[in-house]
């Protein structure tokens, strides 16, 4: 089988990761072809050290140029796939105009990995690709959600739920594992000194992610004695915008670094005392939480898509956009020993392992793309099918 996954960028990101890895754990790598609609971000050299081909539209963002389409048609035909899966509403959408284009019925998977909590908080250009794509929600043969979060408020907004299928993200626990080391390589790499407790944060810069809510919660969380240092590190953050710049000013000196996004998470993020992930909304499933889980380190989250499923008892749950809450929860995780969140973070290894493995995750897509695919085979020899799409997997979601 030929794969053509299309997809807006190769950015840092949680669904670019996700892709990344599936590739990485395909023991057939030369089958994926992978079609970024802009300039491929830095994810494309780690795609293509995986051996799967990386192709792109070059377009610039804004809407799509005939070109674009046109060029898009042509590489579908070239490639011949046996399956086209979308990533992201772009990602979806150009996959299933790819699908049409091509005039044949080549299975066509749409990937969502965004919450929608309310979606009066989307942009614009958000709100419209979500109105064209819930107008096209019975088109694929299936529509997987990285979370049932996720799956259940699209589905209120309009989507098909005929194709849903929920499969989490998965992730290497090999590489992802609790480091005694992981401290001194924290403090080396951010330049970081002392014994204080260090509380993290892993995330693009973005208003959804809620670094201003973070920063307001330590805050208030220094001002009533606690005592760490926090650790901000991703794309944008390298030099932080004036807002942030702002809030960390009134901060105690020399207790927040900021860094931008790195590629050597899985070296240090063990060395981390506690995870938080401050978001306001958009999550589905965060990837990170896993990760630091897989490290033994324990999260603080607050409740957006499945993280209150994902972190069960390894770590704490709060209100989205309340910093007096995602205070009051570093202080008393701040307050426990550094064995007794240790237990916490291991606890949550456990809960990755058994339920979130990579291996799984990749078996769980491989049975997705032979369903599909032997599903347009059936409908192939059989002259009275009807042009429908494949219908809800019971065996899968």
């Amino acid at each position: 089988m030929k794969f053509l996954h299309v997809i807006t960028g190769l950015n840092v990101g949680g669904a670019e990761n996700m892709l990344a890895k599936l590739i990485e754990n395909d023991p057939r790598p030369q089958t994926q072809h992978v079609l970024s609609l802009l300039k491929p971000g830095p994810l494309s050299e780690r795609i293509k050290a995986a051996g799967a081909t990386v192709h792109t539209l070059g377009m610039e963002r804004g809407l799509p140029t005939i070109g674009a389409a046109s060029r898009l048609a042509k590489l579908v035909r070239r490639i011949e796939p046996d399956v086209l899966h979308g990533w992201m509403y772009h990602g979806n959408l150009a996959a299933t105009f790819a699908r049409l284009a091509s005039r044949t019925e080549i299975p066509t998977i749409w990937n969502i990995r965004h919450s929608l909590e309310n979606a009066q908080r989307e942009t614009l250009r958000t709100r419209a690709l979500l109105a064209l794509s819930r107008r096209l929600s019975h088109r694929p043969s299936a529509i997987v959600y990285n979370s049932a979060a996720s799956a259940a408020q699209h589905e209120a907004h309009g989507f098909s739920p005929a194709q849903r299928i929920v499969i989490p993200n998965g992730f290497d626990c090999s590489a992802f594992r609790p480091d005694p080391d992981a401290r001194a390589k924290v403090e080396a790499l951010f330049g970081i000194s002392g014994d204080r407790p260090i509380v993290g944060c892993i995330a693009r810069l973005h208003p959804m992610k809620g670094h201003a809510n973070l920063l307001a919660a330590a805050e208030i969380a220094f001002r009533q004695g606690s005592d760490f240092h926090l650790l901000m590190v991703g794309h944008g953050l390298a030099e932080p915008p004036d807002d942030l710049r702002d809030m960390i000013e009134r901060l105690p000196s020399g207790r927040v670094t900021t860094d931008d996004a790195r590629f050597d998470v899985a070296e240090w993020l063990p060395g981390l005392d506690i995870l938080t992930v401050p978001s306001g909304w958009g999550e589905a499933f965060p990837n990170v939480i896993g990760e630091a889980l897989s490290c033994g380190v324990p999260v603080i989250s607050t409740d957006v898509g499945d993280s209150r499923a994902i972190v069960g008892p390894a770590g704490e749950i709060v209100p989205p956009e309340d910093p007096d809450a995602l205070a009051g929860a570093i202080s008393r995780m701040l307050e426990l020993s550094g064995k007794e969140r240790s237990r916490l973070g291991l606890a949550g290894r456990d809960r990755v392992v058994d339920n979130y493995s990579l291996d799984a995750i990749t078996q769980r897509y491989e049975r997705l793309y032979l369903e599909v695919s032997s599903k347009r085979a059936n409908r192939a020899s059989n002259p009275n099918r009807r042009k429908h799409p494949v219908g809800k997997s019971n065996t899968l979601s």
